[in-house]
């Protein structure tokens, strides 16, 4: 018999690994309570569990009407513009970093002017990076369309203030001379850390609602399958599975119009 299974297969890899993040990351901070965003994915990644099984059982009854969503792209597309502005200033930061490497290796500068330079300037790269993510939660928060993830959202927020000040009280003990070269780095090492732990969890929020979208255009559509084209869809008859990405990108971008 045929029934409407509408799974989502862009969870998995979709919400683990959605081009790396707004920036990379892989984990969160473990003090954080995220408990309410992460029961959502795994809701949704179970869901996925019962795909082989329901998919016989509507087999077997007749075709079935199948769709597949560009999820990456919706994300290049919808979210990363929002924050271009702050993603530029990062770029311009780590171009500095590379332009001090430059003037080392031809020897414009001493080493020590170097190590100095440079990790002043990782800081505010790492400065630039965390902003990218606080304007990104400041949108999501305000939209309405993240009305059902803002207690998450908020928790993130809360963590990505929190990491803004340490890293702050690092930024200041760089605008001297610093003494303790391993020491320092030790410490910043241990900020870009919670940090990528953050922008994973954070674009895993994005993730999710990709899918939350996505699942709703195809249940609206009638759809029996709703597959993830990156690593999931190798070969497709466009006579047969319909690209539902446009639609999608059309609700995606709806949450930020007001903003």
């Amino acid at each position: 018999m045929k029934g409407s299974v509408v799974a989502a297969v862009l969870v998995g890899g979709l919400v683990l690994g959605l081009i790396g993040g707004l920036l990379g990351g892989q984990l969160f901070p473990p003090q954080v309570d995220t408990g309410n965003l992460e029961g959502r994915l795994s809701s949704l990644e179970g869901r996925v569990a019962n795909l082989e099984a329901q998919v016989g059982q509507a087999a077997s009854g007749g075709g079935l009407k199948l769709a597949y969503v560009d999820a990456e792209g919706l994300f290049i597309r919808v979210f990363l513009p929002q924050v271009e502005a702050e993603r530029q200033a990062m770029a311009d930061k780590q171009a500095q970093l590379q332009e001090l490497q430059r003037r080392f290796l031809a020897g414009e500068i001493t080493q020590e002017e170097y190590q100095q330079q440079a990790a002043r300037t990782q800081v505010e790269i790492l400065q630039a990076q965390l902003q990218v993510n606080l304007t990104m939660l400041d949108k999501m928060i305000a939209s309405p369309g993240f009305a059902d993830f803002r207690g998450d959202l908020q928790t993130i927020q809360a963590q990505a203030q929190s990491l803004q000040a340490s890293l702050q009280e690092v930024a200041n003990r760089a605008q001297v001379a610093i003494l303790d070269m391993q020491d320092f780095m030790t410490d910043l090492q241990q900020l870009q850390l919670a940090f990528q732990q953050l922008d994973q969890l954070l674009t895993q929020a994005a993730a999710a609602k990709i899918v939350q979208v996505a699942q709703a255009v195809g249940r609206e559509g009638g759809y029996d399958l709703v597959l993830r084209k990156k690593d999931v869809v190798i070969y497709y008859n466009p006579a047969l599975i319909v690209d539902i990405s446009a639609e999608v990108e059309v609700r995606l971008r709806e949450l930020f119009a007001s903003l």
